[in-house]
């Protein structure tokens, strides 16, 4: 054997010792963390609502805050804007371990309510000699979209086309909008809707109703309203009504303009422009005009002025009284099934 071979076995046995040492070693730093994991941060959750308008119409009008702790913990709570003190809603209140949340009403300090805008909700959470930090944003937003334009047109006062009710709404702010249909009295469900759906600033969308309600069928002819509401993010909401006539059918009065004893017939047309035959039975009376189709409220139809007639579209006449303004009437023609009903100035728009 050479005299070496024992050096040669007690350098190996060396350096097997070191790299088992090593192995060890870092065996120990993998499993370590394990043996004795990290305790977790006091505060392991916290959220608030980004955006809500405290304006007491009852849609997001408080602003919720929340708090998960590890462990039972003082909380401090406060609301500022540009780093000044506006209200604290918890001063190093004790907290138990688990979620626990606190509101804002958007008021100061002083019960004030706070200008809209955008303000930093500060956290503050002690636990023995543990502190947690942190600041995040809430935005109040309590103005409602500004509209900009609502226009309602009744198909049966208007020149032919597509539609019973022809609306036209637009907006100064982008926004959210709804548009239904419903009875006159503004009661129920609505007949038929269009949207939500958004609209942008100063580009107007337009919407002609058909008459047709939810399930496919006619509604009886008369007057409806129409519901136009605008909405934000915050739930900020305007509604503006108008009303409409739907009658599937339109009408000029012979003569355009009577004067009072007058007997006054009709010529009819649908909605699109088709001619109705004259032959066609329709029932005329003089109703008094109490509003406008298109106006912001009112029901257009008053009492009703002397006697009506029935008879073909082509023949029939309804005579105006004596000593009444024929302009403060209406001139209703039906179709005797009730399905069609024209609503026709006398002397020109109302």
């Amino acid at each position: 054997m050479s005299p070496t071979a024992p050096a040669g076995r007690g350098r190996r046995r060396v350096v097997a010792a070191a790299m088992l040492a090593l192995f060890v070693a870092a065996l120990g730093i993998f499993l370590l963390p394990f043996a004795f994991p990290t305790p977790p941060p006091i505060v392991t959750r916290f959220q608030a609502t980004l955006l809500f308008s405290p304006n007491a119409d009852g849609r997001r009008d408080a602003a919720v805050i929340g708090v998960r702790l590890s462990e039972a913990s003082n909380v401090t709570i406060e609301i500022q804007d540009d780093g000044e003190p506006v209200i604290r809603l918890l001063d190093a209140a004790l907290r138990p371990t688990g979620f626990s949340t606190t509101e804002w009403d958007g008021l100061d300090a002083a019960g004030r309510r706070v200008p809209d805008g955008t303000y930093a909700i500060k956290l503050r959470v002690t636990a023995g000699e543990k502190k947690f930090n942190t600041t995040r944003n809430i935005v109040i937003d309590t103005t409602a979209p500004r509209p900009s334009v609502l226009q309602v047109v009744s198909a049966t006062r208007s020149d032919p086309g597509p539609g019973e009710c022809r609306v036209t709404i637009g907006s100064a702010d982008n926004a959210s909008m709804l548009l239904e249909a419903v009875a006159a009295d503004g009661r129920g469900d609505a007949l038929r809707r269009l949207g939500p759906r958004p609209i942008r600033a100063d580009t107007p969308q337009r919407w002609n109703w058909d008459g047709i309600d939810g399930d496919g069928e006619r509604v009886d002819p008369g007057a409806y309203i129409i519901r136009a509401s605008l909405f934000d993010a915050a739930r900020n909401r305007v509604v503006r009504e108008r009303t409409c006539w739907v009658g599937f059918m339109a009408g000029t009065a012979r003569p355009a303009r009577p004067a009072p004893r007058d007997r006054v017939g009709v010529t009819l047309r649908e909605s699109d422009g088709t001619a109705i035959p004259a032959s066609t039975p329709v029932s005329l009376v003089l109703r008094r005009r109490t509003a406008v189709p298109g106006g912001a409220a009112g029901y257009p139809l008053g009492d009703q002025v002397g006697p009506g007639a029935r008879g073909p579209a082509g023949t029939v006449r309804v005579r105006v009284p004596p000593g009444v303004n024929p302009r403060a009437l209406w001139l209703v023609a039906t179709t005797l099934d009730g399905r069609a009903s024209a609503l026709i100035d006398l002397g020109g728009p109302g």
